[in-house]
């Protein structure tokens, strides 16, 4: 499979799109996500992978612009579930599910 589009964050927060060579916002990183390219997101100063952090940015900005994706129920429970560390299948468990609640296509393109 493909590597993933590398992003550069730099310390004045701005991402830049290695492929491209220009500099991106949240939305065209959610763009490139839909289109089904995979990225990995990296700060500059460190080298660290802060694709998680990036991805829960783009998800809080789908809850404010798009109305409520998931529920405070949702999250709450998902905040308790990961607080106890008693459940290490946990996360494979949730991805499953929501490979399961995708259409196949979707479903398939989506990775670990």
């Amino acid at each position: 499979m493909n590597e993933p589009r590398l992003i550069r964050k730099y310390a004045n927060r701005r991402l830049y799109d290695t492929v491209r060579s220009r500099y991106v916002n949240l939305a065209d990183v959610r763009n490139l996500i839909a289109d089904g390219v995979r990225v990995r997101v990296v700060e500059q100063s460190s080298s660290s992978d802060i694709t998680n952090s990036i991805l829960l940015q783009i998800i809080g900005s789908l809850e404010r612009d798009d109305g409520a994706l998931l529920t405070t129920g949702f999250l709450t429970d998902l905040i308790k579930a990961a607080g106890s560390g008693s459940d290490p299948g946990l996360p494979e468990r949730l991805q499953t599910a929501l490979r399961n609640a995708l259409p196949p296509a979707t479903a398939a393109s989506i990775e670990n």
